[in-house]
């Protein structure tokens, strides 16, 4: 998930309250106790920052019963120490850390969501051997959620269609093209004439998402918020954020991934699942490797800003390779499409929407693509503005399809047909 920015134009906390129905807020409150349980599952090692207590004797470092951090910093000191070649387990808040912010869930069901406190990270973690100059080389052993549950959020400011704008602009922003997809105004919006006209539920709009706690295979139920409409969405569980110690000093977003040297950060490369083995550059001794941003399931894009975000529990393995240079993270992955694997032959017999944008501008072309793609969506499959646009993102995936003819660039995007069949 990406946030551009923790701050308001005048420089306090940008503060989001969020409108939910009865189901996420049910969802929700499920995880405003804290302690040793997510969701009403045990988890093991909770509330202790490092313990042998994982699957096969695996160490485990709790990043669910405390934050551990929300900044990259190369001088804070590690949470746990491991030898190359030994498994640990990372247990991850989600991205928004909707854990602690449903303690502030009303009984009118609205969730204040402080986007200071996005990505909570678990780690660091001290790679004995790794030093500067060196390659950290990150195998993803497993990657499960820790709850039966993920969520969507669509805000006007955010996504393909958005943008943080200054507090003077506010007033106007239900006439911007964001507003399409979600209007900046729960319910009646002020000033519409006549004002009693029906209105969408309002801004933002959250999505849920339902599966096993521990799957990590197969598919996710989408039962539309706004319609009903229901799919299934195939599951590639991943971490959106994975990232070493900052080159320089100080402290630094997650976002845009590497801010201070090719260190990683909130990249949500959907590709990097269970199987991958991803290399970092080493900037700090012993690397000072964290994790977190949860995803079930991400188109390529990412477009409406978040993927399908739950807490997640990943197990990883570490390699050092000595004196060896690169100058951004690169990787081996087990699948260019990963939710493809997923798709049993019924469902891919159904083939694809395909949508596209042209134009000297690869990002208005990306959006033509997405626009298009949310029309026929909402044409053809009977879907809201709101459910057509999370499904984009958790399912859509964007490419640029040529750059042969200058000026003007080709981007498109595809959608399997087959999620709608029963």
């Amino acid at each position: 998930m990406c946030f551009v920015h923790s701050g308001s134009a005048g420089g306090g906390s940008l503060i989001q309250q969020t409108a939910l129905g009865a189901a996420a807020a049910t969802a929700f409150s499920t995880l405003a106790g804290g302690g040793g349980a997510v969701g009403g599952m045990d988890v093991a090692a909770s509330g202790s920052p490092d313990v042998v207590a994982g699957p096969g004797g695996a160490r485990v470092v709790d990043g669910y019963g405390q934050i551990l951090h929300t900044r990259w910093n190369r001088d804070l000191p590690p949470v746990a120490t491991v030898r190359p070649g030994e498994v640990i387990q990372l247990l991850c808040r989600d991205a928004l850390d909707i854990g602690e912010a449903a303690r502030t869930l009303t009984p009118e069901a609205s969730l204040t969501l402080d986007l200071a406190r996005v990505h909570p990270l678990t780690g660091p973690v001290e790679v004995e051997g790794a030093e500067p100059g060196d390659i950290l080389e990150v195998e993803i052993l497993d990657v499960a959620p820790l709850v039966d549950f993920g969520y969507v959020v669509i805000g006007p400011a955010l996504g393909i269609f958005g943008s943080l704008r200054p507090d003077v602009l506010a007033p106007i922003t239900q006439f911007t093209e964001p507003s399409q997809i979600s209007d900046p105004n729960p319910g009646p919006v002020p000033g519409a004439i006549p004002e009693d006209q029906p209105y969408n539920s309002g801004s933002p709009f959250v999505q849920l998402f339902n599966f096993e706690r521990g799957q990590n295979t197969g598919f996710a139920t989408f039962v539309g918020a706004d319609t009903g409409r229901q799919a299934r969405i195939p599951v590639a569980p991943f971490m959106g954020i994975y990232g070493v110690a900052p080159m320089r000093k100080g402290m630094y977003r997650t976002l845009p991934p590497g801010v201070s040297g090719a260190m990683g950060g909130n990249a949500d490369i959907r590709q990097f699942t269970k199987g991958a083995r991803i290399q970092f550059p080493v900037y700090a001794p012993g690397a000072k490797f964290s994790a977190g941003d949860g995803h079930m399931a991400q188109g390529d894009g990412e477009v409406c800003v978040t993927a399908i975000e739950t807490l997640m529990a990943v197990t990883l393995r570490f390699g050092v390779i000595k004196n060896s240079v690169i100058a951004s993270p690169r990787a081996i992955v087990p699948a260019a499409d990963p939710t493809q694997l997923a798709m049993p032959a019924d469902m891919l017999a159904h083939g694809y929407y395909h949508t596209t944008g042209i134009g000297p501008d690869l990002m208005e072309n990306a959006k033509n693509a997405v626009r298009d793609m949310v029309d026929w969506l909402v044409t053809d499959q009977q879907l809201s503005l709101h459910e057509a646009y999370a499904l984009c993102s958790v399912a859509g995936d964007l490419k640029i399809s040529e750059t042969v003819d200058l000026p003007n660039w080709v981007v498109s995007m595809t959608l399997p047909r087959g999620i709608f069949a029963a």
